[in-house]
């Protein structure tokens, strides 16, 4: 199985979005297009790692605006970063071949910055990271 763990603030929303659209709107229907559309017809799943899985609607608008996803990672009590729910998901799941994590943030363990695709809040996702990511999974490094 492959994996993508999916952050949404900082990579579906960014300072070009607020730009944009003239103010803060949780997801920028152009940059989950430009995702959804490498992503949505593969084999690839997607995990949610943001902080919009806590709540119902956040985890609604996800499935609606950007992509569906298979699960989300898991709240860890006590003080964790991001690496910590990913690895706790994966150490669950050993089925998984090979993950991609896609993050604003860089709160991962040293072992998962290999996997890491870091967006920026000045641009979120972009088609170059998209590439990235593509060839990550199809092994063309």
């Amino acid at each position: 199985m492959k994996i993508i763990f999916l952050d949404i603030d900082g990579v579906f929303n960014c300072k070009t979005t607020m730009q944009r659209h003239r103010g803060y709107i949780g997801i920028d229907p152009y940059l989950a297009f430009i995702f959804a559309k490498e992503f949505i017809d593969t084999d690839i799943k997607i995990v949610l790692s943001s902080s919009w899985r806590h709540a119902k609607q956040g985890q609604e608008e996800v499935r609606k605006q950007v992509i569906d996803f298979i699960d989300c990672t898991p709240s860890l009590p006590g003080m964790t970063v991001r690496g910590d729910e990913i690895k706790a998901w994966l150490d669950a799941h050993p089925e998984v071949e090979k993950y991609a994590i896609v993050d604003d943030d860089s709160d991962m363990l040293p072992e998962q910055m290999p996997n890491l695709f870091q967006t920026s809040w000045e641009t979120g996702i972009t088609t170059e990271i998209i590439e990235k990511i593509k060839k990550h999974f199809s092994n063309e490094q």
